[in-house]
């Protein structure tokens, strides 16, 4: 876990000026922002200050832009990927079917055959999984949660299976 982000470092930075400031006005007696503006009117440079505001205005609307820029361009990029995974899984799934078919035709045993329906069905609610994902509103616990349908010992299993079938 980040514990500073990039904008807490900001804000602790002018939280550390501003009670140096405090320090210098309270212990020392020295005021530093006063000063300032008093030698900004003495040399009539008024104009720093609104032109200081714009530029610094100028460069936070910038950041923003560019920061909304960059997450919708990795939302389309997700949206591709996604949409890729679904075509290829899609794509395994009608082999699997023609596989499955192929199998009824050859008169294979029924429970390999059984397998491989599940195991179209388990990769159907993938798909479905993935056409639900929003990468708006994408949480990576929720997701993990969810596309944990098809298990590790499961697949073993079925495998294993399917191998002492044919053997």
């Amino acid at each position: 876990m980040k514990l500073f982000k990039k904008s807490s470092v900001v804000l602790i930075i002018i939280s550390i000026a501003v009670l140096i400031t405090l320090f210098l006005n309270l212990v020392l007696d020295i005021y530093p922002v006063l000063s300032f503006f008093k030698y900004l009117e003495y040399k009539k440079i008024y104009w720093t200050i609104p032109t200081t505001i714009i530029i610094l205005l100028g460069a936070w609307l910038l950041h923003r832009m560019m920061k909304k820029e960059i997450t919708n361009e990795r939302i389309e990029i997700f949206t591709a990927t996604i949409r890729t995974m679904q075509d290829i899984l899609q794509n395994s799934a009608s082999s699997m079917q023609l596989l499955v078919l192929d199998m009824k035709d050859e008169g294979v045993h029924d429970e390999i055959i059984t397998k491989a329906e599940k195991n179209i069905d388990e990769l159907k609610r993938v798909i479905k999984g993935l056409a639900s994902v929003e990468p708006e509103t994408i949480e990576l616990k929720e997701l993990n949660r969810n596309f944990s349908v098809i298990k590790i010992n499961e697949l073993r299993q079925t495998r294993d299976g399917l191998s002492q079938a044919i053997e």
